[in-house]
């Protein structure tokens, strides 16, 4: 499977630097000496032109159109990968020197999944993506501007809170177009909410988990040194330095104390 993905790289970069070979240093325009894009654009010409009629008897499905062939090759390429690595866990292909079965099967599960899929589904899956992207990229910039105050002061994370809540009124404001009113709106709402209802809880809960989690990582460590003290009493034991009444004695007292740090 890696090597099936270094492979696709490989093809991938391989397309990316061809153009340099067509590109010219001096020129410009459509004709002899076009320069670099003329040269990129003459590649991916040709790469569309040989790649789409192939690229359509296989995914085009029943009506044989090139419709959103971007997209299906995209996907066939997704569940190709997927299913690969999840073919590569099942006991009846684990320990096989010779990958090409496991691909075989994986290249045909692709080609069933996306040959028969018409444009109503690839259009289903695509709005799923475009939401899901929505949403993170929605959310990465609270989680950056998050990141950057979470370390000052209450009274000086509130204020950033609410300049950014002020930011979003502003452009809810100022918009004309619907759709990202509604977005403006509800990013001034959580930055308000959140600054001044879930930051303190939040911030304390979070020095509360870092200091359990240190005070565990403290308890840990000491029961390590126990039981290699416990490893060293058995030893000087068998070596005759400790009689067998006193390194049983020191193992309890050990054994006790390693207990009642489990218990904690």
């Amino acid at each position: 499977m890696i090597r099936m993905l270094k492979n696709l790289f490989f093809i991938f970069g391989f397309f990316l630097v061809l153009p340099l070979a067509f590109a010219q240093p001096y020129g410009s325009g459509y004709g002899y000496g076009g320069g670099f894009f003329y040269g990129t654009e003459r590649v991916i010409d040709s790469i569309v032109e040989n790649l789409e009629p192939l690229l359509r008897a296989l995914l085009g499905g029943y009506d044989w159109n090139g419709y959103l062939l971007f997209e299906k090759t995209l996907l066939f390429l997704l569940i190709t990968i997927i299913v690969a690595l999840v073919l590569e866990n099942l006991p009846v292909f684990k320990g096989r020197t010779h990958k090409g079965i496991l691909r075989l099967v994986a290249v045909i599960v692709g080609l069933l999944g996306v040959r028969w899929m018409n444009y109503v589904w690839v259009n289903t899956i695509l709005v799923q993506y475009q939401v899901l992207f929505v949403a993170i990229a929605g959310i990465l910039p609270f989680m950056i501007f998050w990141s950057f105050v979470k370390d000052f002061d209450s009274f000086v994370r509130k204020t950033a809170w609410s300049l950014y809540a002020v930011i979003y009124l502003g452009l809810w404001i100022t918009s004309d177009v619907e759709a990202y009113t509604g977005v403006y709106l509800w990013g001034a709402i959580v930055g308000l909410v959140y600054g001044f209802f879930i930051d303190t809880p939040l911030q304390r809960w979070l020095a509360l988990r870092a200091a359990k989690l240190g005070d565990n990582a403290r308890r840990d460590a000491i029961i390590a040194t126990l039981k290699k003290d416990i490893d060293e009493y058995k030893w000087q034991e068998a070596q005759g330095y400790l009689s067998k009444k006193s390194a049983d004695d020191l193992i309890r007292r050990k054994t006790e104390v390693i207990r009642s740090l489990m218990k904690s």
